[in-house]
């Protein structure tokens, strides 16, 4: 690392260390200050023989051990390439769910291999880097996500380039390889032509009502209004979906009722409290048995307080896989940016229990695993289960 920028470094991470310990509200419970402190001067040492992406990398490994999810590095608007794929990881199984259309064989192979290194080594390697990770859901999904991050995967010695990679991968015709070539940030969702989608679309004409992350569609036969919550509005905007969704339920005179937090990463649970507020004017509902809330490893943060919050207050009964996040740990992220590298660095300000008793993770009341087949074959088996289940009623 050139001087300049060896000191530029060595500044960043002497402001790393005091915002760190002054903002997040407990920092040293999983890692202890003389590790954190001891680790930390392992990196200043090794900085004159590392470059940025180096050193990037081994402060998301230092941060991570923290041990926190909303702890954590995510390289956001920090110029990182990615390769254009995405990851993702079931049963232990790393394959293919969205690719360009060029390459559109490998849409629900498994990986094998990335530039020779043994699946199995990838994803442990880039474990002790992901950030946002709380518990085995949450690892997952963020593995599976880092994967693709060129300058990453490279900085840790899992690609041989920063530009390019080969992935080996398995289907039912056997083994082949593909070259993926980096992309900016900026281009890589439209760099996903072909997708796989392990959620139903669930609608039976057109969306009935939505706001920024919500979307509202109702199906009449089994009496059923579907609320597809993927990210928080703001409280008017919510304000206004609620009241929709209200009047949309009474015309119908809806009996029963679907919220899906199964891709939500979270945002401001009292907004998702907003919601409740106006569903729970509906007196047309069964709220004895009628409210189903659908959960996933991307339940994350709020998402996964709201769950836990209308198993109580709308008596709903949860449906899915177990959440991303611990429903008792450290929650409502601040963040700083490091004054010279520019990084951004994620904290939790504040401590919250949602769930007794405590887990890492809130589970389902009836647990319905999403499985590589379901991601092949678009089968939505949680929503299948509720509509078995209203069925049978």
């Amino acid at each position: 690392m050139p001087p300049e920028e060896l000191n530029a470094w060595q500044a960043d991470l002497e402001v790393y260390e005091a915002e760190i310990v002054a903002r997040h509200i407990d920092p040293f419970t999983v890692m202890t200050e003389e590790r954190f402190r001891q680790e930390l001067d392992n990196l200043r040492g090794a900085l004159p023989a590392i470059d940025r992406d180096q050193a990037v990398a081994r402060l998301m490994r230092l941060h991570h051990q923290i041990g926190d999810g909303h702890t954590s590095i995510p390289l956001w608007d920090f110029g990182y390439h990615r390769y254009p794929v995405e990851f993702q990881m079931v049963d232990g199984q790393v394959f293919i769910a969205a690719i360009g259309a060029d390459q559109a064989r490998a849409l629900g192979a498994v990986v094998t291999a990335i530039d020779g290194r043994d699946i199995a080594d990838v994803v442990a390697e880039v474990a002790s880097h992901a950030p946002f990770v709380e518990n085995a859901g949450s690892r997952a999904v963020r593995i599976a996500r880092y994967m693709s991050v060129a300058e990453l995967m490279s900085a840790i010695g899992l690609a041989e380039h920063t530009n390019r990679a080969i992935v080996t991968l398995r289907d039912n015709q056997g083994a082949f390889d593909i070259q993926l070539r980096a992309v900016e940030s900026s281009q890589y969702t439209a760099s996903l032509e072909q997708r796989l989608e392990y959620r139903r679309t669930f609608v039976e004409e057109d969306v009935l009502a939505s706001a920024p992350g919500l979307s509202f569609s109702y199906l009449a036969a089994a009496e059923l209004g579907y609320i597809r919550f993927d990210y928080y509005p703001s409280m008017e905007q919510m304000t206004e979906f609620g009241s929709a969704v209200r009047s949309i339920m009474e015309r119908e005179n809806g009996r029963n009722l679907v919220i899906d937090f199964r891709e939500n990463y979270g945002g401001n649970f009292y907004v998702g409290l907003m919601l409740a507020h106006e569903l729970n004017l509906l007196d047309g509902v069964d709220w004895a048995h009628g409210v189903y809330v659908l959960t996933g490893q991307i339940t994350f943060s709020a998402a996964m307080s709201n769950a836990a919050q209308f198993s109580d207050i709308l008596n709903a009964r949860r449906v899915g896989e177990p959440t991303g996040a611990t429903p008792c740990g450290f929650q409502d992220m601040g963040s700083f940016n490091l004054p010279n590298s520019g990084l951004l660095v994620t904290y939790s300000k504040r401590h919250f229990c949602f769930a007794e008793p405590v887990g890492d993770a809130l589970p389902p009341d009836h647990p319905v695993a999403v499985t590589l087949e379901h991601w092949r074959d678009g089968h939505d088996a949680a929503l299948e289960w509720v509509l078995e289940d209203i069925a049978s009623r």
